[in-house]
Protein backbone atom coordinates (compact mmCIF):
# COMPACT_ATOMS: atom_id res chain seq x y z
CA UNK A 1 0.00 0.00 0.00
CA UNK A 2 2.92 2.25 0.83
CA UNK A 3 4.36 2.18 -2.81
CA UNK A 4 1.11 2.50 -4.30
CA UNK A 5 0.29 5.66 -2.45
CA UNK A 6 3.95 6.96 -3.26
CA UNK A 7 3.78 6.05 -7.11
CA UNK A 8 -0.01 8.18 -7.14
CA UNK A 9 1.96 11.65 -5.06
CA UNK A 10 4.68 11.18 -7.98
CA UNK A 11 2.49 10.86 -10.61
CA UNK A 12 0.46 14.04 -9.78
CA UNK A 13 3.90 16.02 -8.80
CA UNK A 14 4.80 15.05 -12.57
CA UNK A 15 1.36 16.21 -13.89
CA UNK A 16 2.23 19.49 -11.91
CA UNK A 17 5.18 19.96 -13.79
CA UNK A 18 4.14 19.82 -17.46
CA UNK A 19 3.45 23.28 -19.78
CA UNK A 20 0.04 24.00 -20.46
CA UNK A 21 -0.74 23.75 -23.86
CA UNK A 22 -3.22 26.98 -23.65
CA UNK A 23 -3.39 29.59 -25.93
CA UNK A 24 -4.29 32.20 -24.20
CA UNK A 25 -0.56 34.20 -24.16
CA UNK A 26 -0.28 33.77 -28.16
CA UNK A 27 -3.77 35.35 -28.51
CA UNK A 28 -2.85 37.83 -26.34
CA UNK A 29 0.39 38.61 -28.24
CA UNK A 30 -1.77 39.09 -31.57
CA UNK A 31 -3.93 41.20 -30.00
CA UNK A 32 -1.32 43.78 -28.60
CA UNK A 33 0.77 43.85 -32.11
CA UNK A 34 -2.72 44.70 -34.03
CA UNK A 35 -3.06 47.28 -31.16
CA UNK A 36 0.17 48.85 -31.71
CA UNK A 37 -0.01 48.19 -35.26
CA UNK A 38 -2.97 50.31 -35.86
CA UNK A 39 -1.67 52.92 -32.84
CA UNK A 40 1.03 53.68 -35.16
CA UNK A 41 -1.31 55.04 -38.27
CA UNK A 42 -2.90 58.42 -37.25
CA UNK A 43 -6.51 59.14 -38.86
CA UNK A 44 -6.41 60.70 -41.98
CA UNK A 45 -7.95 64.28 -40.33
CA UNK A 46 -5.16 64.29 -38.09
CA UNK A 47 -2.53 63.97 -40.63
CA UNK A 48 -3.38 66.12 -43.29
CA UNK A 49 -3.26 68.92 -40.98
CA UNK A 50 -0.20 71.69 -41.88
CA UNK A 51 0.81 73.80 -44.27
CA UNK A 52 1.31 73.75 -47.42
CA UNK A 53 3.63 75.95 -49.84
CA UNK A 54 3.51 76.64 -53.65
CA UNK A 55 4.29 79.26 -56.24
CA UNK A 56 1.58 81.81 -57.37
CA UNK A 57 2.20 83.83 -60.23
CA UNK A 58 6.00 84.51 -59.19
CA UNK A 59 4.95 84.43 -55.40
CA UNK A 60 4.82 82.02 -52.52
CA UNK A 61 1.94 80.94 -51.31
CA UNK A 62 0.45 78.89 -47.80
CA UNK A 63 -2.69 77.34 -47.43
CA UNK A 64 -2.49 75.99 -44.05
CA UNK A 65 -5.35 73.04 -43.34
CA UNK A 66 -6.62 73.65 -40.03
CA UNK A 67 -9.54 71.66 -39.59
CA UNK A 68 -10.66 68.28 -41.44
CA UNK A 69 -13.22 65.75 -40.21
CA UNK A 70 -15.42 63.79 -42.76
CA UNK A 71 -15.94 65.59 -46.04
CA UNK A 72 -15.55 69.02 -44.56
CA UNK A 73 -12.41 70.86 -44.75
CA UNK A 74 -10.90 74.63 -44.15
CA UNK A 75 -8.25 76.66 -42.85
CA UNK A 76 -6.82 79.69 -44.90
CA UNK A 77 -4.06 81.28 -47.06
CA UNK A 78 -1.60 83.70 -46.99
CA UNK A 79 -0.37 85.26 -50.38
CA UNK A 80 1.71 88.63 -50.28
CA UNK A 81 0.35 89.03 -47.00
CA UNK A 82 -3.10 88.90 -47.89
CA UNK A 83 -5.14 86.57 -45.53
CA UNK A 84 -7.86 84.90 -46.70
CA UNK A 85 -10.19 82.08 -44.76
CA UNK A 86 -11.20 78.14 -46.72
CA UNK A 87 -13.44 75.61 -46.27
CA UNK A 88 -14.50 73.18 -48.74
CA UNK A 89 -14.72 69.53 -49.48
CA UNK A 90 -12.78 66.66 -49.41
CA UNK A 91 -13.87 63.40 -50.91
CA UNK A 92 -11.21 60.30 -52.08
CA UNK A 93 -10.97 60.47 -55.68
CA UNK A 94 -9.05 57.04 -57.27
CA UNK A 95 -5.60 56.95 -54.65
CA UNK A 96 -5.88 60.80 -54.22
CA UNK A 97 -7.86 63.25 -52.65
CA UNK A 98 -10.34 65.82 -54.54
CA UNK A 99 -10.21 68.64 -52.12
CA UNK A 100 -12.45 72.13 -53.00
CA UNK A 101 -11.39 75.37 -50.83
CA UNK A 102 -13.25 78.77 -51.63
CA UNK A 103 -12.67 82.09 -50.03
CA UNK A 104 -15.00 84.02 -48.82
CA UNK A 105 -15.87 85.65 -51.73
CA UNK A 106 -15.96 89.32 -50.50
CA UNK A 107 -12.83 90.50 -51.97
CA UNK A 108 -12.09 91.38 -55.76
CA UNK A 109 -9.23 88.74 -55.82
CA UNK A 110 -10.86 85.89 -53.70
CA UNK A 111 -11.64 82.40 -55.92
CA UNK A 112 -11.40 78.27 -55.39
CA UNK A 113 -8.84 76.24 -54.94
CA UNK A 114 -9.16 72.60 -56.81
CA UNK A 115 -6.79 70.23 -55.57
CA UNK A 116 -5.58 66.64 -56.43
CA UNK A 117 -3.51 66.06 -53.44
CA UNK A 118 -1.17 62.46 -53.29
CA UNK A 119 -1.58 59.91 -50.67
CA UNK A 120 1.26 60.71 -49.24
CA UNK A 121 -1.04 64.06 -48.19
CA UNK A 122 2.68 65.61 -48.86
CA UNK A 123 1.98 67.20 -52.65
CA UNK A 124 -0.76 68.58 -54.47
CA UNK A 125 -1.53 70.14 -57.92
CA UNK A 126 -4.57 72.12 -59.03
CA UNK A 127 -6.02 75.35 -59.67
CA UNK A 128 -7.44 78.75 -58.61
CA UNK A 129 -10.52 80.21 -60.10
CA UNK A 130 -11.75 83.46 -59.68
CA UNK A 131 -15.04 83.81 -57.99
CA UNK A 132 -16.15 87.32 -59.57
CA UNK A 133 -13.29 89.23 -61.22
CA UNK A 134 -13.74 88.64 -64.85
CA UNK A 135 -10.41 90.31 -65.74
CA UNK A 136 -8.16 87.66 -63.71
CA UNK A 137 -7.55 84.19 -65.53
CA UNK A 138 -7.35 80.50 -64.21
CA UNK A 139 -3.81 80.17 -62.26
CA UNK A 140 -2.01 76.68 -61.90
CA UNK A 141 -0.30 76.07 -58.87
CA UNK A 142 1.53 72.87 -57.38
CA UNK A 143 1.81 72.40 -53.45
CA UNK A 144 4.45 70.49 -51.23
CA UNK A 145 4.19 70.19 -47.21
CA UNK A 146 6.31 72.22 -45.02
CA UNK A 147 8.01 69.80 -42.27
CA UNK A 148 9.72 72.90 -40.80
CA UNK A 149 8.26 76.13 -39.26
CA UNK A 150 9.95 79.28 -38.36
CA UNK A 151 11.01 78.45 -35.12
CA UNK A 152 13.40 74.77 -36.52
CA UNK A 153 15.14 77.43 -38.82
CA UNK A 154 16.07 79.37 -35.93
CA UNK A 155 14.22 83.04 -36.91
CA UNK A 156 10.41 84.23 -35.44
CA UNK A 157 10.61 87.31 -34.01
CA UNK A 158 13.10 89.77 -34.14
CA UNK A 159 13.77 93.24 -33.25
CA UNK A 160 15.23 96.92 -34.17
CA UNK A 161 15.29 100.46 -33.27
CA UNK A 162 11.81 101.29 -33.31
CA UNK A 163 10.96 98.22 -34.82
CA UNK A 164 10.12 94.85 -35.19
CA UNK A 165 9.26 91.58 -37.44
CA UNK A 166 7.30 88.50 -37.08
CA UNK A 167 8.10 85.23 -38.95
CA UNK A 168 4.99 82.71 -38.79
CA UNK A 169 5.28 79.50 -39.82
CA UNK A 170 2.29 79.81 -41.49
CA UNK A 171 4.25 81.74 -44.03
CA UNK A 172 2.64 85.01 -42.80
CA UNK A 173 5.52 88.17 -42.15
CA UNK A 174 4.63 91.23 -39.83
CA UNK A 175 6.74 94.21 -39.86
CA UNK A 176 5.99 96.60 -36.99
CA UNK A 177 7.90 100.11 -37.08
CA UNK A 178 7.71 104.07 -35.88
CA UNK A 179 8.69 106.40 -38.76
CA UNK A 180 11.08 109.13 -37.99
CA UNK A 181 9.61 112.26 -37.09
CA UNK A 182 13.26 114.32 -37.14
CA UNK A 183 17.03 113.34 -36.04
CA UNK A 184 15.63 112.77 -32.63
CA UNK A 185 12.39 111.39 -32.11
CA UNK A 186 10.05 108.97 -33.43
CA UNK A 187 6.26 109.19 -34.49
CA UNK A 188 4.24 108.00 -31.46
CA UNK A 189 1.87 106.10 -34.50
CA UNK A 190 2.91 102.61 -34.84
CA UNK A 191 2.97 101.00 -38.77
CA UNK A 192 2.05 97.76 -39.58
CA UNK A 193 3.40 96.22 -43.15
CA UNK A 194 2.27 92.61 -44.00
CA UNK A 195 3.81 90.13 -46.12
CA UNK A 196 4.45 86.54 -47.28
CA UNK A 197 7.96 85.23 -46.67
CA UNK A 198 10.57 82.24 -47.63
CA UNK A 199 13.89 81.47 -47.05
CA UNK A 200 15.68 81.06 -50.43
CA UNK A 201 19.07 80.17 -48.51
CA UNK A 202 20.82 79.72 -45.74
CA UNK A 203 21.62 83.58 -45.44
CA UNK A 204 18.57 84.88 -47.65
CA UNK A 205 15.14 86.19 -46.80
CA UNK A 206 12.69 87.14 -49.65
CA UNK A 207 9.42 89.11 -48.70
CA UNK A 208 6.72 90.16 -50.34
CA UNK A 209 4.27 92.68 -49.21
CA UNK A 210 1.01 94.43 -49.66
CA UNK A 211 1.13 97.67 -51.25
CA UNK A 212 2.84 99.97 -48.69
CA UNK A 213 4.71 103.34 -48.53
CA UNK A 214 8.28 101.91 -47.35
CA UNK A 215 8.62 98.83 -49.82
CA UNK A 216 7.30 100.23 -53.30
CA UNK A 217 8.92 96.91 -54.65
CA UNK A 218 6.79 94.95 -53.57
CA UNK A 219 9.94 92.54 -52.48
CA UNK A 220 12.35 92.50 -50.29
CA UNK A 221 15.67 90.24 -49.82
CA UNK A 222 16.93 90.44 -45.79
CA UNK A 223 20.20 89.11 -45.16
CA UNK A 224 20.27 87.20 -42.68
CA UNK A 225 23.60 86.16 -40.57
CA UNK A 226 23.94 83.54 -37.48
CA UNK A 227 26.30 84.55 -34.61
CA UNK A 228 30.15 83.87 -35.10
CA UNK A 229 30.87 83.80 -31.48
CA UNK A 230 29.78 83.79 -28.07
CA UNK A 231 27.62 86.66 -27.43
CA UNK A 232 26.70 87.30 -30.51
CA UNK A 233 23.18 86.71 -32.20
CA UNK A 234 21.48 86.07 -34.96
CA UNK A 235 20.86 89.51 -37.32
CA UNK A 236 18.72 90.56 -40.22
CA UNK A 237 19.55 93.00 -42.77
CA UNK A 238 17.47 94.81 -45.72
CA UNK A 239 19.75 95.12 -48.98
CA UNK A 240 17.51 98.68 -48.98
CA UNK A 241 18.77 100.11 -45.56
CA UNK A 242 15.44 100.70 -44.29
CA UNK A 243 15.54 98.56 -41.38
CA UNK A 244 17.95 95.68 -39.22
CA UNK A 245 17.17 93.16 -36.50
CA UNK A 246 18.30 91.27 -34.16
CA UNK A 247 16.69 88.09 -32.64
CA UNK A 248 14.23 88.28 -29.80
CA UNK A 249 12.42 86.28 -27.22
CA UNK A 250 8.45 86.51 -26.37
Amino acid sequence: MKYIITAFIGACFISACQPSTSTPTTTTATDSTATKGTAEEAPLEARILGVYKGDFVGSPIYITINYCSGSKIAGYNTHKGLRRNLSGSITNKGDKLDIQLSEPGDHEFDGVFSLLMDASLTKATGSWKPSNNKSLAEKQLSLTKLMEDASALGINYMSGEHCDILFDADGSCILNYYEMANDSTFSKQMNTLRGTWEKQSDTLIVVNWQPNPVYQQRSTTFILKYPSGEGSSISLTDTTGFFSFIENYY
